[in-house]
């Protein structure tokens, strides 16, 4: 079996304790060491004047072209009307930014130092993961909902784990999904898939980070691409994850369900979202 390493993303949400347990419980019965990443710094006022605006823009700006990128990944076919979108996207947002009465980019703060701060707690689980020298890390956030057969599920996956990883050193699986596949993986793109998995993709395409399996070489991959570009530390995780890869994992692959082991609690109504 593969050394493995498990982090549980957490900020102390007491309607989130039940989620909590049930990914301990779990991860006791298979043996799998858990650390808990749940301290983060108090959210700051917006700054006044254009300072603030400034901030808020190139983080919306950030997370735009981020966005964009990956949807060039999943449809290479087209680059030109996406980048045209891109520009008009763009435009408008910054249009409607500098236009905004500041007490309304309050809400648009919030949410880009909260989506840092979450961020921020997946590199500390990676970096964990890289010191520990794991073959592989489970990163979990505490709005994930674990199933009846959650435990078997990802105890079949862990089995199937060593021929995975010697196919795909830089291995990704989507543990928890959220949005519907068709809605952010290529499937056509997809590859002979191995089990216990449904596709196989070139590249990472996160369907969220509630829950996932990222191998020790794509960490490393993660933390080149991070040293080359310390920009990407600034995006959501969801983007951040998407663009390391992209920039420093020409070989990752990213492995998904139609219905993964895990459920994302706060797209399926078992968990109230931390953005709210």
């Amino acid at each position: 079996m593969p050394q493995l390493q498990a982090y549980l993303i957490h900020h102390h949400d007491p309607a989130r304790q039940p989620q909590r347990q049930a990914i301990g419980l779990l991860l006791q019965q298979l043996g799998i060491p858990l650390t808990a990443i749940s301290e983060q710094p108090p959210l700051l006022p917006l700054p006044a004047g254009w300072r603030g605006r400034w901030r808020v823009l190139r983080g919306s700006q950030a997370r735009l072209a981020a966005d964009f990128a990956q949807r060039r990944l999943r449809q290479p076919g087209r680059r030109v009307e996406l980048l045209a979108r891109e520009a008009r996207v763009r435009a408008k947002q910054l249009l409607q930014l500098l236009g905004c009465p500041e007490p309304q980019l309050a809400p648009a703060w919030r949410q880009l130092q909260l989506e840092r701060i979450v961020s921020a707690k997946h590199a500390q689980a990676w970096q964990g993961a890289l010191e520990a020298r794991a073959d592989a890390a489970l990163v979990f956030e505490d709005d994930v909902a674990v199933m009846a057969d959650s435990l078997q599920r990802l105890g079949v996956l862990l089995e199937a784990l060593p021929p995975l990883l010697q196919c795909y050193p830089q291995l990704f699986c989507d543990l928890a999904g959220g949005y519907p596949l068709e809605q952010v993986v290529p499937l056509p793109l997809g590859l002979p898939p191995m089990a216990p998995l449904e596709w196989l993709l070139p590249g990472v395409h996160t369907n969220t980070a509630c829950a996932y399996l990222v191998s020790g070489p794509l960490l490393q991959a993660w933390r080149r691409a991070e040293q080359r570009r310390p920009g990407l530390a600034r995006l959501a995780i969801d983007h951040r994850i998407n663009r390391a890869s992209a920039i420093a994992a020409e070989e990752a692959v990213c492995g998904h369900w139609r219905q993964p082991p895990f459920r994302h609690g706060s797209f399926c109504g078992l968990a109230r979202s931390w953005q709210q």
